[in-house]
């Protein structure tokens, strides 16, 4: 039973999804494990060693069911934004369920995403509460995620809260940033640090809006925009252009993690904008690392997090303002972040859920030879 699929994101580009399945990863495989990495993310159809590649819907059904066929447990990781990862999913732990195989799914969304939670007797309820009944384990990353999944009636005893950040997660070397941020902070006196993607739940307008009146008062500062993929790199940069804050942000795209980490340290602050995100990998990254975190206040930030609210950009401003002019106070009232082992934690589960499977299976078949 030391053999199980895990299907998700694979990097580039690196996101958290991607962070915690490397992580996940290397951890069953310095324990014995077979743990080959199903690649959902954009780089999917390009083969490689390190991964197996989709191909197609058709590509992806066959390779799933080969691997449940062999006797590999499968977990795959899905959240409340999109209907094509539903799909997957569904599709990923109906087979393992054909086969008799073990099937986990980790909830990778936060507690008020698009699609779920969704209104009692909807058919949203409906079809997430059928996803939510067939995995043996379900995964979140907090106490709040955990509880919106409970609206669905499935058993609490099911769902185990488990933050995909982990301590492994700030242990970086500092790398030199590259020419284009370089070049770009030269004639700044600091800059912001934001993970943004060209996509509805990281309130472009917002921020624009927000940029827009710090700049008038702070000329000399500037955004770091990290982490978007290739494919949305150039309408995020006509995005700015459009709103006439090109020379306000350096757009980097998906770089590597030390370099992630390298220019995060060297920010003021992190602003986090979507409010459909449940425990950030880089909310706590900045929090261990004492950078100051302007968050939107969705119900579900940790301890240490400045807030603003969505509706609001002076709100943000204000932080804004209050990172560059009284910088050290903001960190001297950051609480202290001791970063835990999650991933440990999560393997551990994993080997005891599939270890129980695989016992319960053997006892079943011991039976059915006595009573034969």
């Amino acid at each position: 039973m030391k053999k199980i699929l895990q299907i998700g994101n694979w990097p580039p580009p690196v996101c958290g999804w991607a962070m915690s399945l490397v992580g996940l990863r290397r951890e069953l495989e310095a324990r014995g494990w077979d743990c080959p990495v199903m690649n959902l993310n954009e780089n999917r159809k390009v083969p490689s060693a390190e991964y197996i590649d989709v191909q197609n819907a058709a590509d992806y059904l066959f390779k799933v069911w080969k691997y449940v066929w062999r006797g590999y447990a499968v977990h795959v990781r899905v959240n409340g934004e999109t209907k094509k990862g539903y799909i997957l999913a569904l599709v990923a732990l109906g087979l393992a369920r054909l086969a008799g195989r073990p099937g986990l799914l980790t909830y990778c969304g936060g507690h008020q995403q698009s699609f779920f939670p969704a209104p009692k007797y909807s058919f949203r309820y409906f079809a997430f509460a059928l996803l939510f009944r067939m995995p043996a384990r379900i995964y979140c990353n907090s106490e709040p995620v955990k509880q919106a999944l409970l609206t669905t009636g499935i058993d609490p005893r099911r769902v185990l809260p488990i933050p995909h950040f982990s301590a492994q997660y700030v242990q970086f070397t500092p790398v030199a940033l590259p020419e284009s941020v370089n070049a770009f902070c030269a004639n700044l006196e600091g800059a912001f640090f934001v993970y943004l993607c060209y996509r509805k739940e990281y309130m472009l307008e917002f921020l624009a809006e927000a940029m827009r009146r710090f700049r008038s008062q702070f000329p000399r500062i500037g955004f770091l925009l990290v982490g978007t993929s290739d494919r949305e790199l150039e309408p995020l940069r006509q995005f700015f252009k459009n709103e006439k804050l090109e020379d306000a942000v350096c757009i980097t795209g998906s770089v590597a993690h030390d370099v992630f980490l390298s220019m995060l340290t060297q920010s003021l602050a992190c602003i986090r904008v979507p409010m459909t995100d449940g425990v950030s990998s880089s909310v706590m990254e900045a929090l261990a690392l004492r950078v100051p975190v302007l968050a939107s206040d969705n119900g579900a930030r940790p301890a240490g997090v400045e807030l603003w609210r969505r509706d609001d950009p002076d709100s943000l401003l204000k932080l804004m303002i209050e990172a560059v002019r009284n910088h050290s106070a903001m960190v001297a009232r950051m609480p202290e972040l001791l970063a835990e082992d999650n991933t440990k934690k999560l393997a551990d589960d994993i080997e005891k859920i599939c270890d129980r499977r695989s016992e319960s299976k053997i006892a079943s078949r011991e039976g059915a030879i006595t009573r034969s």
